[in-house]
């Protein structure tokens, strides 16, 4: 399953095979303001992921 979680929440369709950069760009996501967590874990966006993963992008909020 992938998740967008931030100002917004959502759920995307899954894509097996690709990597979290390639699923990002899909939609529209940028590194700078998401963190990608594969399976509870943060990782890069370099990652291969597959069906079994849960993936979420979490946007990255900042404050004063």
């Amino acid at each position: 399953m992938i998740r967008i979680v931030g100002r917004e929440t959502r759920r995307v369709d899954d894509s097996p095979g690709s990597d979290i950069e390639a699923v990002a760009k899909i939609n529209g996501l940028s590194g700078e303001r998401y963190i990608a967590i594969l399976n509870g874990k943060p990782v890069t966006w370099d990652h291969r992921i597959d069906e079994t993963d849960d993936l979420v992008f979490v946007e990255v909020f900042s404050g004063g």
